[in-house]
């Protein structure tokens, strides 16, 4: 039994990359295109009606983020003539209020944009190489240090607690610990890396 399940474990760590990536990579579209929606809802305690009303709203809210992302692509696409500085800018710009620590509040200064900026981008760059398996080990290191820092920052910074469990920090040490050990493992079965490495020798 132990034999067979050592057999598959490179394609579950295929597995294990490509779904982390893919759950990674959202943080970096909802600072970058507002997508996929960020549905707001009341506490525990509420009752199961206005649960239902609030995810009406929250499913009809997604619809108007889904349109506004795609007109805000094609709006950067073609602004892109008028020089990356001025699309990094407006991109910045852009950036949705606070919710859970997912995108940059409001009244940050610009300086603090351009941080949630490069968040975003290395979030979404960073998790599309590892849902590739595209120089995994590299790029792993960089997102787990990416989350290390958000989690000491974001979390133990803002709450003044180190427990995970009670400042909302759980997803970025699982995060960083996942990747982290990408870092030693490799990519798997199912990753360009292979494709390029067997390029390579022959």
């Amino acid at each position: 039994m132990n034999a067979t399940l050592a057999r598959y474990a490179p394609w579950m760590l295929s597995i294990l990359r490509i779904v982390t990536a893919l759950v990674y990579m959202e943080h970096g579209t909802m600072k970058l295109f507002h997508f996929p929606p960020q549905a707001r809802f009341g506490g525990p305690s509420g009752p199961a009606g206005g649960l239902l009303r609030r995810g009406a709203a929250a499913l009809e809210q997604g619809v108007d983020a889904a349109s506004s992302a795609i007109a805000s692509a094609i709006d950067s696409a073609s602004s892109a003539a008028s020089g990356l500085a001025e699309a990094a800018s407006s991109m910045a710009a852009s950036v949705p209020p606070a919710n859970g620590g997912a995108a940059a509040p409001d009244g940050m200064p610009p300086s603090m944009q351009a941080v949630f900026l490069v968040g975003g981008l290395i979030e979404l760059i960073g998790g599309l190489a590892l849902v590739l398996g595209l120089l995994t080990r590299p790029v792993a290191f960089l997102v787990a240090g990416e989350t290390a820092v958000i989690f000491w920052w974001m979390h133990v910074g803002r709450s003044g607690n180190i427990f995970p469990a009670t400042n909302g920090g759980e997803a970025a040490v699982l995060f960083c610990f996942t990747f982290l050990y990408l870092v030693f493992a490799g990519p798997g079965a199912f990753a360009l890396d292979n494709v390029l490495a067997r390029r390579r020798k022959a």
